[in-house]
């Protein structure tokens, strides 16, 4: 009990200093992260990197695709084809108002000529001779005249404005059109370099688990913890004296220290994992 006490009180001890794992903690029963890392040496610990180093591209990999440019104008082509769809459907519902408003007048228009024409051949014709039936005849004739007049204005300004709707559809058919035809091209783009991307990702994942399977279990779990709270980097290389994790340069001794002992070390700045190199 008292040994165990003394080991205790020296695992807290390198803790408090900033180092995770100490020679004497490295001396604990199998089955710890201690001893994991001991077992494995360096070796798991470069590989530990290079599984930094994989997760670090799938990282700006993933990025990339997220935030593609081309996809993004491809969304907003997109965007802009729904748009111009919309005022398509609504200009189309107005010139085809127009188209059925200008029917109307003009089937007006055309019984009213017919009406007009009959009745003129009845004034003309002698059948009439009742002085009182012939000015009512002409009277009707004069109003059958000016409601064709009038239709016949009212025609004329459908017409024109049947000609402007059929012209601002034109245009908007062929803007979307336009734009349709740059989605196309764009999309085939975006699938290419998309796909460009999928085969690199696919490539550092399946370096990345062989990497990662020659690394003890419960060293990994550290990483990855470390990982996700770490802005991505759970690992780093020591170079220089400095920690490429956070890029603090360690005090020299602290350095040396790390350098004689080897083994699992933490940044006493950022605590990722450091690997001596």
């Amino acid at each position: 009990m008292y040994q165990m006490s003394v080991k205790t009180r020296a695992v807290e001890s390198m803790r408090g200093s900033g180092t995770l794992f100490s020679l004497p903690e490295r001396r604990m029963t199998a089955g710890t992260l201690g001893w994991m890392v001991k077992e494995a040496g360096s070796v798991a610990l470069q590989n530990l990197l290079d599984v930094q180093a994989h997760d670090s591209a799938i990282d700006r990999l993933d990025h990339r695709k997220a935030t593609l440019p081309e996809s993004q104008r491809l969304t907003e082509l997109n965007d802009n084809v729904a748009e111009l769809n919309a005022d398509i459907a609504i200009a189309t519902k107005n010139r085809d108002e127009l188209a059925r408003e200008q029917d109307r007048l003009e089937g007006e228009m055309g019984l009213a000529d017919q009406k007009i024409q009959r009745e003129e051949s009845r004034l003309f014709s002698g059948a009439v001779s009742n002085p009182r039936e012939l000015k009512a005849l002409q009277s009707e004739v004069a109003m059958l005249k000016r409601n064709r007049g009038a239709a016949e204005d009212g025609l004329l300004e459908i017409m024109v404005a049947k000609d402007t709707a059929d012209s601002t559809l034109s245009s908007l058919e062929a803007e979307r059109d336009g734009k349709l035809a740059r989605a196309e091209e764009l999309g085939r783009t975006v699938a290419s370099l998309l796909g460009a991307i999928d085969s690199e990702l696919e490539g550092h994942q399946g370096a990345r688990a062989q990497a990662a399977a020659t690394i003890p279990a419960d060293l990994l779990e550290l990483y990855e913890k470390l990982r996700s709270t770490k802005g991505g980097v759970g690992a780093a290389a020591l170079e220089g004296g400095t920690c490429q994790g956070c890029h603090t340069r360690l005090p020299s001794r602290e350095v040396e220290r790390m350098v004689n002992e080897g083994g699992l070390q933490r940044c006493e700045n950022c605590r990722r994992i450091l690997v001596v190199v």
